[in-house]
C-alpha cells in the first residue's frame, strides 16, 4: 500500500534522526562529565599537596620551638622537658616521640653517666646497638650523643643513653643539620608500633661567639598519621584516592614512605605526581583516583539523556505515525481525534514539567493553574502549596498590592506592562527572601477563557557576578589612584634629601672658598638629616618588597617588654623634648615572644608617628598581658584621625592626608609595614581615634611561640 510505504520511511528518518542527536548529545554529556571530573581531582590533589606541605611545616616548627626553650634558658632540666613536650604531644597526635640528645665528649662520659644516675636511671650507659639487636655499652670515641631526655618516657626507655652517632643513618642526618644550622630528616624509619615514620633533627649551638654544638632536639613523625590528618583538613575521604610518597632524595632510587594500599582500578587514571621540600630531603607524592572518586563525581546525566533523548524520539516517531497514520483511516477520525488529544496532552504535561525553566500558568482570575517542578525549586513551594492560590503570593511589594488591579485593567483596556512583552522583576520565595528574575508572559485562549502562561528565570547568579564586576572595578580604580598618588609623593620624598646633598656639593667642592667651620658643620648636618631621610625611605621600600615577596625571616626570642620600649623612647626622647612633649613608659616587665629588631622597628613607627602629629600633650606606651599575648598600647593627644580614614590607615599606596604626610616627612608606608610585622609575629593589629584629641594604637604579641 503505497500510503504505508510512504509513511515508513518517513517514520524511519525521524527515529534514526533523533536516535542519532540523542547518542550525539550523550557523547558530548560523557566527555563533560570526564573533563568535569578531572578539574574536580586536580583541585581535590593541589589542595591535598598544599595541606600536607603546611602540615609538615606546622609539625617542625614544634621541633624549633623546643630549640627556643634551650636557647632561652641555661639549663633545661628533665622535668621542664617533660611538662613542654607533654603539651605539644597533646595537641600533635602526628608525633611519635621528641627526644633530646646532648653532645658528650669521651672525658665527660663518666660524670654524663654518674649525673643520669643520679636522677633515677640506675643502669644508665651510653649504649649502642649490638649485631645481635640488643643493646651493649657504647664503644670509644671522641664523642656521643646519647638520647637523655625523651617524651612519652614509657615504651621508650629502652632508646634512653643510646648514642645516636653509632647508627650510620642518624649519624648522617645530624652532621647535615650541624653543617647546615638546620633542621634535617632521615628517609623512613620503622617505629616500634609498625608504622612508617621519620627522624628529623635540630642542631642547637651555644649562644656565645664561641656558637658550639650543644646537641640535638629530635622528632619521630608518623607518616601515616599526617597522611590521615591532612585528608581529614581537607575534608576528602581518603578511599578517593591511591596515594603513595616516596623520598626521592636519590632520584635513581627512591624509597617508599607511605602507602594507602588502595589501588586505582580506573582505566586511563591519571597521576598526579608533585614534589615537597622537607627538612633537607625531597619527597615526590603520586596521586591516583579511585573507583570511589568516579562514582561519587559521576551524576548519571548522559544515562539520563541517553534515555530520555530515546523516549523522545520513540514519542515523536509514533507521535508522527499518529499523524499520518490518521489521514490515512478516515474512518477512525474521531478515535484517532481522542487518541491525539491524549498524547499531546501527555506530551505537554512531560515537556513543562521537564523543562528547566519555570512555568507558571494562571486564569483572569489571577489564580495559580499549573507550577512546574522547576518553579517549585525556584519559589520553594510545591505545587499543591501554589495550585488554586492567587499568584500574588509569589511576589514582594509592591507588585503583591498591585497584581489584582493590573490584571483587571489590563482585561478592561488591554494595556499591558508584562503581558507579550517581559520585563525584570522581583519574586519571593517560601522562606520570604526577595531575589530578582526575569519574567515573560504569553497569553492564550481555552474556550474563550483567557490563559496567562509566565515564564521565570532566576538571575541571582548574573547580579551577584555583575556586582562583583563593579566592585571589582572600583577597587582596580581605587588601587590606580592610590599608587598614582603614593608615586607622586616617593618622587617628593627621594627628590628634597637629593636637591639638599646635589646643592651642597659644589660650595663643598671649591676648597679655596670653604665657609667657616660652623658653616660646613651645619652643612654637614643637613647633608647628614638628608642622608638618613633618604636611607629611611630606601629601607621602608625594601621592608616592603621583602614582606610582599614573603622573604621577610623573624630571629625571635623571649625579650622584655620594658626594655624594648626603654629602648625606643630613649632614641626618639630628643625629637619629642624638641616639640615640648612628654613621652610616658607605663609598659611592665612582661615576657614575649619577638624578634628586637622588628619589634623596635613596630615601636618606632608608632611611637615616631605620634610624635610628628602631636604639638602638645604626651605621648604614653603601656602594656596588658592578655590570654597568652602581651598588648602594647600607643597613646597620643595629637590631631587625630578622621572616623572615613580608620579603615584605610594601613593600606599600601594609601594616606589619609598627603599634604601632611609630605609636610612631615616620610614614605607613608610606616603603618602598612607595621601591620605586616605584626601579623607575621601572629599578632593583631588596630587603631582608635578622635579629631582634635589624638589616637590609640594598640597591637599583640605572643608570649610564646605557640602562636603565630
Amino acid at each position: 500500500m503505497p500510503i504505508r510505504r510512504q509513511q515508513s520511511w518517513v517514520l524511519w528518518l525521524i527515529l534514526l534522526s533523533g536516535i542519532s542527536l540523542t547518542v550525539i548529545a550523550f557523547r558530548f554529556s560523557i566527555s563533560w562529565e570526564k573533563r568535569s571530573q578531572q578539574l574536580i581531582f586536580q583541585h581535590r590533589v593541589d589542595g591535598i599537596v598544599a595541606t600536607l606541605n603546611k602540615e609538615l611545616a606546622i609539625n617542625i616548627e614544634v621541633l624549633l620551638s623546643l630549640n627556643s626553650l634551650f636557647q632561652s634558658s641555661q639549663h633545661v632540666d628533665r622535668g621542664e622537658f617533660e611538662i613542654y613536650t607533654k603539651s605539644k604531644l597533646a595537641r600533635f597526635d602526628t608525633i611519635q616521640a621528641l627526644e633530646w640528645a646532648p653532645r658528650i665528649r669521651d672525658d665527660e662520659r663518666a660524670g654524663h653517666e654518674r649525673q643520669a644516675r643520679n636522677e633515677g636511671f640506675e643502669n644508665y650507659v651510653i649504649t649502642q646497638g649490638s649485631r645481635a639487636g640488643t643493646m651493649v655499652a657504647a664503644d670509644k670515641r671522641a664523642e656521643y650523643y646519647p638520647v637523655y631526655y625523651v617524651e612519652p618516657l614509657i615504651g621508650n626507655e629502652i632508646v634512653i643513653g643510646f648514642d645516636l652517632a653509632s647508627n650510620s643513618s642518624r649519624k648522617a642526618v645530624m652532621q647535615q643539620a650541624t653543617a647546615s644550622g638546620e633542621v634535617r630528616a632521615t628517609t623512613g624509619i620503622q617505629l616500634l608500633q609498625g608504622d612508617q615514620g621519620i627522624l628529623i633533627a635540630a642542631p642547637l649551638f651555644s649562644q656565645d661567639e664561641s656558637g658550639q654544638l650543644r646537641g640535638f632536639n629530635l622528632g619521630v613523625y608518623r607518616i601515616a598519621r599526617i597522611v590521615s590528618k591532612v585528608f581529614e583538613l581537607s575534608h576528602i575521604d581518603p578511599a578517593e584516592f591511591s596515594m603513595k610518597i616516596w623520598d626521592s632524595t636519590v632520584s635513581e632510587n627512591p624509597t617508599i614512605l607511605y602507602s594507602n594500599d588502595v589501588e586505582s582500578q580506573v582505566a586511563e587514571a591519571p597521576t598526579y605526581t608533585a614534589s615537597l621540600a622537607v627538612a633537607g630531603r625531597t619527597w615526590r607524592i603520586d596521586l591516583t583516583p579511585t573507583d570511589r572518586f568516579i562514582a561519587d563525581g559521576g551524576t548519571g546525566g548522559p544515562w539520563v539523556i541517553l534515555v530520555a533523548g530515546l523516549l523522545m524520539s520513540l514519542l515523536l516517531t509514533q507521535y508522527v505515525r499518529v499523524l499520518r497514520y490518521r489521514e490515512a483511516k478516515v474512518r477512525y477520525l474521531v478515535e484517532q481525534r481522542t487518541q491525539e488529544l491524549a498524547l499531546s496532552e501527555r506530551t505537554t504535561n512531560m515537556i513543562v514539567d521537564s523543562a528547566v525553566t519555570a512555568v507558571i500558568t494562571i486564569d483572569k482570575h489571577g489564580s495559580v493553574r499549573r507550577f512546574n517542578p522547576a518553579a517549585e525549586e525556584i519559589f520553594g513551594y510545591a505545587g499543591d502549596e501554589v495550585v488554586g492560590h492567587n499568584v500574588k503570593m509569589l511576589m514582594p511589594e509592591p507588585y503583591h498590592s498591585e497584581h489584582d488591579s493590573y490584571l483587571q485593567n489590563y482585561q478592561q483596556t488591554r494595556n499591558a506592562k508584562i503581558i507579550g512583552i517581559g520585563r525584570e522583576v522581583s519574586g519571593r520565595r517560601k522562606d520570604g527572601t526577595v531575589f530578582p528574575m526575569l519574567l515573560s508572559v504569553g497569553e492564550a485562549r481555552v474556550d474563550s477563557d483567557p490563559i496567562y502562561v509566565g515564564t521565570v528565570l532566576d538571575i541571582t547568579l548574573q547580579k551577584e557576578a555583575e556586582h562583583s564586576l563593579i566592585h571589582a572595578k572600583n577597587l582596580a580604580e581605587r588601587s590606580n589612584r592610590q599608587k598614582s598618588e603614593f608615586l607622586n609623593m616617593m618622587s617628593h620624598e627621594l627628590r628634597t634629601p637629593l636637591t639638599v646633598i646635589l646643592g651642597y656639593l659644589p660650595l663643598l667642592k671649591k676648597a679655596e672658598a670653604l665657609p667657616p667651620s660652623e658653616t660646613v658643620a651645619a652643612i654637614a648636618a643637613d647633608m647628614d638629616a638628608s642622608g638618613q631621610h633618604l636611607l629611611a625611605l630606601i629601607n621602608d621600600l625594601l621592608d616592603l618588597s621583602k614582606i610582599e615577596a614573603g622573604s621577610m625571616r623573624l630571629h625571635r626570642e623571649m625579650i622584655s617588654a620594658r626594655e624594648v620600649t626603654d629602648s625606643v623612647m630613649s632614641k626618639l626622647e630628643p625629637s619629642a623634648e624638641k616639640k615640648g612633649l612628654e613621652l610616658v613608659n607605663r609598659t611592665a616587665d612582661e615576657l614575649m615572644y619577638a624578634d628586637p629588631l622588628r619589634l623596635q622597628q613596630i615601636l618606632i613607627n608608632l611611637i615616631g608617628n605620634a610624635i610628628k602629629f602631636t604639638q602638645h600633650g604626651t605621648i604614653q606606651v603601656g602594656s596588658e598581658l592578655i590570654d597568652g599575648f602581651v598588648q602594647l598600647t600607643v597613646a597620643d593627644t595629637g590631631s587625630g584621625i578622621a572616623a572615613e580614614d580608620l579603615p584605610v590607615i594601613f593600606d599600601k599606596f594609601s594616606q589619609i592626608d598627603s599634604s601632611s604626610t609630605r609636610n612631615l616627612g616620610g614614605s607613608g608606608l610606616g603603618l602598612a609595614i607595621t601591620k605586616q610585622l605584626v601579623q607575621l609575629h601572629g599578632g593583631e593589629i588596630s587603631v582608635t581615634s578622635q579629631l582634635g584629641k589624638g589616637s590609640q594604637f594598640v597591637f599583640t604579641i605572643p608570649v610564646n611561640g605557640g602562636t603565630g
